[in-house]
Parts: C-alpha cells; sequence; structure tokens
C-alpha cells in the first residue's frame, strides 16, 4: 500500500480495532477480572513509521477523543495518553522497529504505562474509587499477558502489513544523512 493510502486509511483501520478491542474485553472478562485488549495501541504502534509526527498525534487525539466517550465516559483520559504514547513511540522509533524483541517490549511499556496512567487518573480526580492493588493483580496482570499474547501473534503479519523492511532501511538511511 502507498504512503498516502495509509494516510486515508489509518484513522479507520485504528477506529475498527478499536472496535475490536472493546468486544474482546467484553469476551474475555469475567465477575472477576477484567481483561483489556489494546490492539488499538499495537497498531498504532506499527502506524508510526507510516506517517509524520503532527499526523500521528492528530490520529491519536481524535481516536482517543472517541475511546473516551465509548469506553470511559470521561474526557480526557485517552485523549491524553495516545498523543502521548504516540510521541514516546515516534521518538524512539529506531530503537523500536530495531528487531522483533524490542518491539514486544515496547508493547509491554506502553500497555503498562495506558493502564497504569489512565487508572492513576481516575484515581487521582476521584472520578472512580478502587483499590490500586487489586486492580495491578486483577486488570493489569491479565491486560499484559493477553496483550504480549497479541503482540507475538501479530507481530510477522503486521510487519507485512506496514512493510517494516523498507521503512527499517528508509529509517537507517534517513539517520546516515
Amino acid at each position: 500500500m502507498s504512503r498516502f493510502s495509509f494516510q486515508f486509511f489509518t484513522p479507520f483501520i485504528l477506529l475498527v480495532v478499536m472496535l475490536l478491542d472493546g468486544q474482546l474485553t467484553h469476551l474475555l472478562s469475567t465477575n472477576v477480572t477484567t481483561v483489556t485488549s489494546c490492539l488499538l495501541l499495537i497498531f498504532l504502534t506499527y502506524s508510526i513509521l507510516q506517517h509524520s509526527y503532527h499526523y500521528v498525534v492528530i490520529v491519536a487525539f481524535v481516536i482517543g477523543l472517541i475511546y473516551d466517550s465509548y469506553y470511559i465516559g470521561v474526557y480526557g483520559i485517552a485523549s491524553l495518553l495516545f498523543p502521548l504514547i504516540a510521541l514516546f513511540v515516534y521518538n524512539i522509533r529506531q530503537t523500536v522497529f530495531a528487531n522483533r524483541l524490542t518491539r514486544i517490549f515496547t508493547v509491554i511499556i506502553i500497555v503498562t504505562a495506558f493502564e497504569f496512567l489512565s487508572g492513576a487518573i481516575i484515581l487521582g480526580f476521584q472520578i472512580s474509587s478502587f483499590n490500586f492493588v487489586d486492580y495491578v493483580i486483577y486488570e493489569m496482570a491479565p491486560s499484559l499477558f493477553l496483550n504480549i499474547f497479541f503482540a507475538i501473534v501479530l507481530q510477522s503479519p503486521l510487519e507485512k502489513f506496514y512493510g517494516i523492511t523498507k521503512a527499517k532501511k528508509a529509517l537507517q538511511m534517513k539517520t546516515k544523512l
């Protein structure tokens, strides 16, 4: 797919993945544990290679607003965290896309950061009251394991879809200049 096609289709792909996240979260959660699927963050990580940082931040912000209204019900949490995560990954993209292991560790970092910071914001602004230790045990840990599994399983298809080998060579050429 051309770069222009990616620019046009990225918001739609991320929106569909966000809706899929909600269905998977609902399907895999029980009364005791809540497993949050973060496929959106995984796809956002890979889509960073195809776009400028301005475009990535704007798309992440808009998707964050939709995520806030659809899942959280309070505007500002995901619409703040998604652009920050996108900027973080964009700034370290040379390291992230160096090899497969660093991509998995990046997924671990961004999923943990998103889950932890969203819980901290909710707790800090007293939007909800909950035991943070139980939150870590019953929501963050199962979510992290699920998303590590997704990152490993989807790594090869996403590399092919986003053309990681071509992008990696182009990224290396930019750093040499």
